[in-house]
C-alpha cells in the first residue's frame, strides 16, 4: 500500500511524515471492507480525507443516516494539509477586512469575517460536544508587526472595522474583541523584542490530525465507507442514467471502478489532477509549505510566550509563525515554527515527499533570530520537519459549489482554502452540504466563495500568488 511513482498533479505516495502523525492512528489505514465495493450505487462518493471530505461526510450522515456515503483516500487517513499544518484554529484574517471591503463591498468582506469567526467556533464545538482528544486548547492569539509602517497600516484596518461597527452595530454577527498592544507593551505581551504592535484575540491551538481522524471514525460509526491507500485516478459522466435512481458519475480508481449519484472533491491542491477544465484555467495553484519542531532554547524555560502562545508574524513577508506545545502535553514545549516563504517558494508542486533544505534550515533558527540570542540562549535541538501541500486562489477565498462547467449536474466541491482551512473548510462543508442536499446556498455563505467564478471575467483577483501571505 502507499507504493509507486508519483503522477503529475496528485497525492505523492511517500510523503513525509508530520509531527502530528506520531503515532499513526488507529485508522490510518482504515478501509471498511477488503475489495472496493464496486457493484454498490453510492449516493456520494467523496475524494479525500482531509477536514473537508470528513466534515461533509460527517454532515451528511447525520442529516440521513440512510445515505450510502463512500470516501476514497489517495493515502492513509488525514494525509493532506489537514495532518500536517501548523496546529493553529484562529481567525486570522480579520486584517484582509479592508482589501475585502474595497474589492468586494462591506457586506462581502462582513460576510466574511463573520464566516471565519463561526467556522472557529464551531470547530470549538464540535471538540466540546462530541469529546475530540485532540490537544484542543484555548489561547490568545497574536498578530505581531515588527516595523513602523507595517503596524500603522494593521491598526488602520483595526481602526476602520471598529468605524463600521460603530455605524453598523453587529452587521458582522458578534465583534471579536481583539486588544491593541503598542510599544514596550506590545513587546512584553509576546516577548519579541522586535514587536513594534501586537492584536490579540481568542483563538485555539490543536493536533489537527487526531480531530480529523475522529470526525472520520465518528462518520464510519454512521455508515461511512472509508478505503485508504485508493488512488482516484479519473472522475466521468456516466453514458446512462437520466433518472434520480442510478448513478450519474463513475470514479476510476486504482483499484476498480465505483459510481454514485453525487461526487465530491474534497481534494484541495490536487483537484487540478482529477478536473482538467478547472486546471486549464490556472485558478487552483498548489504549493509547499513547510513546518519545523525544535526544542527551545537553553534560556526559554521561564520566558511568557512558553505558556499557552500562538503568534503570526505578519510583516516579515514569510508567513511566519509558531506555537507552543503546552505544558502536560506530548512534546510539551516543542516550538512548532512555520513560514520562510521569503527564503524559497514552493508554488506549483503537490511534492510533500521532501523538503527545502534552505526553509528547512531557515525555520530551525527562526526562533533565536526572533527572540534575540540572549533571550534565546543556546539552540535547542530539531525534533521534526515536514510539509504540506495547501492551495490558494488569485482572490484569497475557496471554490464552494455544483460545478456549472460538467455535461451533468452532480459533481461538487469544496477545495482551495489558501492554507487556511482550520479557519474556512469546516463550514464550508456544512455550507456545501447544505447545497446538496436543500439545492439553496446558506445565506451566511459569503457570495464571493461561489465556484462559478472560476469562469467568470469579472472575478477580481486580490492577491499577488508570489507574495500571498497565510498562516
Amino acid at each position: 500500500m502507499g507504493g509507486g511513482e508519483a503522477m503529475p498533479g496528485f497525492p505523492h505516495p511517500r510523503p513525509l511524515t508530520s509531527y502530528w502523525q506520531l503515532p499513526p492512528h488507529r485508522i490510518a489505514h482504515h478501509r471498511t471492507t477488503a475489495d472496493l465495493p464496486t457493484s454498490t450505487r453510492w449516493d456520494y462518493v467523496i475524494i479525500g480525507s482531509g477536514i473537508t471530505g470528513a466534515a461533509v461526510a460527517f454532515k451528511l450522515l447525520v442529516r440521513d443516516p440512510a445515505l450510502k456515503v463512500l470516501m476514497l483516500e489517495a493515502r492513509t487517513a488525514a494525509s493532506a494539509a489537514s495532518g500536517r499544518n501548523g496546529g493553529h484554529v484562529r481567525a486570522g484574517w480579520h486584517l484582509n477586512f479592508a482589501k475585502y471591503v474595497d474589492a468586494f463591498g462591506e457586506d462581502a468582506a462582513l460576510a466574511f469575517e463573520r464566516f471565519e469567526a463561526d467556522n472557529v467556533a464551531d470547530m470549538a464545538a464540535f471538540v466540546r460536544d462530541h469529546g475530540v482528544d485532540c490537544d484542543f486548547r484555548d489561547v490568545q492569539t497574536a498578530d505581531v508587526y515588527t516595523t513602523p509602517a507595517a503596524w500603522a497600516e494593521a491598526l488602520a484596518v483595526v481602526r476602520k472595522r471598529e468605524e463600521v461597527e460603530r455605524r453598523r452595530p453587529g452587521a458582522g454577527g458578534p465583534f471579536v474583541e481583539r486588544r491593541v498592544w503598542e510599544g514596550e507593551a506590545a513587546k512584553e505581551r509576546v516577548g519579541l523584542p522586535s514587536a513594534a504592535g501586537v492584536i490579540t484575540y481568542p483563538a485555539h491551538t490543536q493536533n489537527p490530525y487526531r480531530l480529523v481522524c475522529r470526525m472520520l471514525e465518528l462518520g464510519l460509526e454512521k455508515g461511512l465507507d472509508l478505503q485508504t491507500h485508493t488512488m482516484a485516478l479519473k472522475v466521468a459522466p456516466l453514458e446512462t442514467g437520466e433518472d434520480n435512481k442510478t448513478a450519474k458519475w463513475q470514479v476510476v480508481t486504482d483499484r476498480g471502478t465505483v459510481q454514485a449519484q453525487k461526487v465530491v472533491l474534497a481534494t484541495n491542491a490536487y483537484t487540478n489532477a482529477l478536473h482538467t477544465g478547472l486546471n486549464q484555467t490556472g485558478f487552483l495553484v498548489p504549493g509547499r509549505s513547510q513546518v519545523s519542531a525544535v526544542r527551545p532554547g537553553s534560556h526559554m524555560a521561564h520566558h511568557p510566550v512558553m505558556d499557552r502562545t500562538s503568534v503570526a508574524l505578519n510583516d516579515i513577508g514569510n508567513g511566519d509563525y509558531f506555537m507552543v506545545r503546552d505544558a502536560g502535553l506530548p512534546g510539551a514545549g516543542d516550538i512548532l515554527y512555520g513560514g520562510g516563504r521569503s527564503v524559497a517558494k514552493s508554488l506549483h508542486t503537490v511534492d510533500d515527499s521532501v523538503l527545502n533544505d534552505k526553509v528547512a534550515a531557515y525555520l530551525r533558527h527562526a526562533g533565536r533570530r526572533a527572540f534575540g540570542s540572549e533571550a534565546w540562549g543556546e539552540e535547542g535541538a530539531p525534533v521534526r520537519d515536514w510539509g504540506g501541500i495547501t492551495c490558494y486562489t488569485p482572490d484569497t477565498f475557496p471554490l464552494v459549489g455544483e460545478d456549472p462547467s460538467a455535461a451533468r449536474r452532480g459533481l461538487w466541491m469544496s477545495v482551495g482554502m489558501n492554507g487556511h482551512g482550520m479557519g474556512l473548510a469546516f463550514r464550508c462543508a456544512e455550507a456545501l452540504v447544505e447545497m446538496m442536499t436543500t439545492g439553496e446556498a446558506p445565506e451566511w455563505l459569503p457570495e464571493p466563495f461561489r465556484l462559478e467564478r472560476v469562469w467568470d471575467k469579472e472575478t477580481v483577483h486580490l492577491s499577488d500568488l508570489e507574495a500571498w501571505v497565510t498562516v
